[in-house]
């Protein structure tokens, strides 16, 4: 199989990150609900869809927003 840029992120971890749907990049808790492939620069990587706290709809990051997230969520206990 192919190894993918993300393949370390799987869906049912926790993320402490910017809501990139907020005016004021509220960080946020949240979880990852799923993950589809795609390629970035002919590159294979997982883009994410993260789920937060309190939401009912989901957003879209890349995984270069991925490493620091779920490690501020390690930070947070989460």
């Amino acid at each position: 199989m192919e190894k993918r840029w993300g393949d370390e992120w799987t869906p049912g971890m926790r993320v402490r990150m910017p809501d990139n749907q907020s005016p004021t990049n509220e960080v946020r808790d949240g979880v990852i609900r799923r993950r589809s492939w795609g390629r970035e620069r002919r590159k294979p990587i997982w883009n994410f869809e993260v789920l937060f706290d309190g939401d009912e709809a989901v957003r879209v990051y890349g995984p270069n927003h991925m490493a620091s997230a779920v490690e501020e969520a390690r930070k947070a206990g989460g």
